[in-house]
């Protein structure tokens, strides 16, 4: 990939060098069922949104697409809103020049996907906000991530001035990139005749490899939870004792949940942090992150023998039924990352001030003690609490046995929660995502027999899916706050919503579910799988649609391991030769880009694995 990388960079050097008189009332976003585009609905850029008429606007004026994608709990997406697209020189340039579109990434995963990859290769890195610039084709020419307003400007500035002098070789260049890609998409996808499964050992040894031994996790900069690679070696431990890999997973574990990636008041994880220590998070809660999360840390009770982990998972859970649960039914996806005043993490943090009026001295000092909430230096908001402490020390301190520390533990937690829903507010993206929920209910099966309440959420919510998800012959994407449909599915919110409900009649034998899960798994396989591979959505509207072999993880699972492990739940519950020897073909040979990189395909070896056991 480095080779790849050198030769891409050399086709858009120039481009790349630039990165690291309109309506100012509304524009065609305004009152858009996405929270997210409703929000850049008074820009004063003429933003579109993306389809097809965008695309033919673009061919009719002859401009470049800016494709801007981001997402509601996203915080620079917030920034980068404020210092450009509410900027009436920005926006000048953007009407002016270019078609202006808008997508919300979490209702147009396969897009983003497309340009992350496309950004990622020419970059080298890649995130959101996502801009990439496009020919009137659909060929990608540069992309970026967040850009500083007077910068941004520069780019513009230079790239419609390329575009109006250099069309046919930045249209050439453009095609080239996305010749490269394909060959090495290509390339990747080439059959290797070797059984899926016969990769798992070295989806742990390069997990070790890569993992950071002293503070858990993988890599030394930011830190992701990588719920589905931590899920994979999880289940081979459950199978394989392997004293190494058990003391990684609960170094990773224990620091995940007692540093800053959990929220100890409320329960719950964020997205990830900005440090190796996990002491710093990008503060947006995704419905995503917790559902994957509360069900490994049950498997780490039982596993690891920690039954901390238990509680981790039970208050994980109940963040989802207390904060993402909607008034209708179903599960919304995402606290943002800023509060109501455009403060980052300002919900979460404490002041001494705050705490002081809170609480008497003695209470004070305990907080303090327990949750680190005196050290330096603080953001202006004050400290985000952290249970990382010695229990043994602490109770030795303030004269406590374990029974008095836990609760005395939960009066605080709930006096802040209280605080806390009182006085502040963290807006929410209150659309409902089919493939989410999907996950959620696959988390509350995994839960039902641990509380009664988990059991009654999930069948609420098994209810609510096959009620309001599925539509005739077909699932939706998402649902806005009224119930109303949002675009149609993709290949992940088939296989997750197939999970979630196989899972959940797996549990509970509910015949309903397992009726259900059985037809959206047939209707999935028919849609989305062909003899070249998978593709991810039934429409595509840039060039050179994709056909992958197999699908890789991301921060969410790989769609194609979901929905083996639903075929072979609804195999289990009721033979099918036919589904069979699709599942069984598709487990039986692996691919060049899953023999180069097992690791980021985690989630489906290990799937083929307990399918093929």
């Amino acid at each position: 990939m480095t080779r790849l990388f050198r030769l891409l960079s050399v086709l858009v050097p120039a481009l790349l060098a630039l990165l690291p008189a309109p309506p100012l009332n509304a524009n065609e976003l305004a009152n858009n069922p996405s929270p997210y585009l409703a929000m850049h609905g008074h820009d004063p850029v003429h933003w579109r949104v993306w389809g097809p008429a965008a695309l033919k606007q673009a061919k009719r004026e002859n401009k470049l697409l800016f494709v801007s994608i981001g997402y509601f709990a996203c915080h620079w997406c917030h920034v980068m809103q404020h210092e450009s697209y509410q900027d009436k020189a920005v926006a000048a340039v953007l009407n002016k020049h270019f078609i202006a579109v808008k997508v919300d990434r979490e209702l147009n995963p396969v897009l983003d996907e497309r340009l992350i990859d496309f950004v990622q290769a020419t970059a080298g890195r890649a995130g959101w906000p996502l801009n990439v610039f496009l020919t009137p084709e659909g060929y990608p020419v540069v992309g970026m991530t967040y850009v500083p307003r007077d910068r941004f400007i520069r780019v513009l500035n230079d790239l419609q001035q390329r575009w109006k002098k250099e069309r046919k070789s930045l249209t050439e260049a453009a095609r080239d990139v996305d010749d490269v890609l394909a060959v090495a998409a290509e390339a990747d996808n080439t059959p290797v005749d070797k059984p899926l499964a016969s990769l798992y050992p070295r989806v742990v040894a390069d997990a070790l490899e890569l993992a950071d031994p002293l503070q858990g996790g993988f890599g030394q900069q930011m830190k992701f939870p990588m719920a589905p690679q931590l899920t994979a070696l999880m289940q081979w431990l459950e199978r394989d004792d392997n004293p190494e890999l058990a003391t990684f997973l609960a170094t990773t574990l224990d620091a995940m949940s007692r540093r800053g990636l959990f929220d100890h008041v409320g329960g719950g994880f964020y997205r990830y942090t900005v440090d190796p220590d996990w002491s710093t998070p990008h503060y947006e809660k995704m419905l995503y992150t917790s559902a994957m999360l509360a069900p490994l840390y049950l498997r780490a009770a039982r596993q690891l023998n920690k039954p901390e982990y238990r509680d981790i998972a039970h208050r994980t859970l109940d963040f989802m039924l207390d904060e993402l649960a909607a008034p209708g039914g179903g599960y919304i996806a995402s606290l943002s990352a800023v509060d109501d005043q455009g403060r980052e993490g300002a919900y979460y943090l404490w002041s001494q001030a705050e705490l002081k009026r809170l609480f008497k001295p003695a209470e004070l000092d305990f907080v303090n003690a327990v949750w680190d909430m005196l050290r330096e230096p603080s953001p202006p908001e004050g400290n985000l609490p952290m249970e990382d402490f010695d229990r043994a020390h602490i109770q030795e301190v303030f004269d406590l046995d374990n029974a008095a520390l836990d609760k005395k533990l939960r009066h605080i937690r709930q006096t802040l929660k209280q605080q806390r829903r009182a006085h502040r507010h963290a807006p929410r993206d209150d659309k409902r995502l089919a493939g989410w929920n999907g996950m959620a209910l696959a988390a509350f099966a995994a839960a039902a027999d641990e509380d009664k309440r988990y059991r009654r959420a999930g069948q609420a919510l098994a209810r609510f899916i096959s009620e309001n998800f599925w539509r005739g012959d077909r699932l939706v994407k998402a649902l806005d706050r009224r119930g109303r449909p949002l675009g149609p599915a993709v290949l992940f919110d088939y296989a997750a919503v197939a999970d979630g409900l196989s899972a959940w009649a797996e549990k509970t034998r509910d015949r309903q579910a397992e009726k259900l899960a059985r037809l959206i798994v047939q209707r999935a396989w028919r849609r989305f799988h062909t003899d070249r591979g998978w593709r991810q959505n039934a429409e595509d509207l840039l060039p050179r649609p994709l056909r992958q072999r197999h699908l890789r993880d991301s921060a969410l699972p790989s769609p194609e391991a979901l929905l083996l492990r639903a075929t072979r739940r609804v195999l289990d519950a009721a033979p099918d030769p036919a589904l069979e020897k699709q599942l069984n073909a598709v487990i039986a040979t692996s691919s060049q880009g899953g023999e180069a990189d097992p690791f980021y395909f985690a989630s489906v070896i290990s799937a083929a694995s307990a399918i093929s056991r």
